[in-house]
């Protein structure tokens, strides 16, 4: 991953502190930075459940729903933001599965920032997060197959490909995913 592996603080359930990053609740005022981001087809064609072109209104209503999300602790979602600067760079959200045992995690991250460690190091956190603090069992991830940044962000995070998986979506009809896992037992920490 990193010469080092990143110190990682949760601040509260509304923030994440690793060495370079700021993990943190979305608000409105984002709206449009997200719709940016999101907007670009290099970015928006690996996340499954994105509509394109992303708009505003779309970037607003994700808003809305983390919040939701997170009064009822169905969802932890955050925006990854730069700790100098605080340049929003993308999201990262942990879904509660049904039982609660489990979570599965997103993430996207804007195309002028990837390839630099961060959506590992944000990956980390949020796993972190969910084994020290939610408590989980397990982590899950979905990636396309041909996502290969993306595979290889979920195995240096420590997650084992387990399979294959079709999604049902709203946005592009079924989607064959890979499947990838970890467990609480098995997961090394930061």
């Amino acid at each position: 991953m990193f010469g080092l592996k990143p110190r990682i603080r949760v601040v509260s359930s509304t923030r994440i502190d690793t060495d370079r990053l700021v993990l943190r609740c979305p608000a409105a005022a984002d709206a449009s930075q997200i719709s940016s981001l999101l907007g670009n087809w290099n970015v928006a064609h690996w996340v499954v459940r994105v509509p394109f072109p992303f708009r505003p209104e779309h970037a607003a209503a994700w808003i809305a729903r983390s919040a939701e999300e997170r009064a009822v602790g169905a969802g932890w979602p955050f925006l990854i933001t730069l700790r100098d600067g605080h340049a929003l760079m993308g999201s990262m959200d942990l879904s509660l599965e049904g039982d609660r045992s489990s979570g599965a995690l997103g993430y996207w991250l804007g195309e002028d920032y990837w390839g630099q460690g961060y959506a590992t190091e944000a990956a980390v956190a949020m796993i972190g997060f969910a084994f020290d603090i939610l408590k989980l069992k397990e982590v899950t991830a979905n990636a396309l197959p041909d996502n290969l940044r993306s595979i290889r962000v979920l195995e240096k995070a420590g997650l084992r490909h387990v399979g294959r998986q079709v999604e049902d979506t709203v946005e592009r009809g079924r989607v064959d995913t890979e499947l990838f896992a970890l467990k609480r037992s098995t997961w090394q920490g930061p």
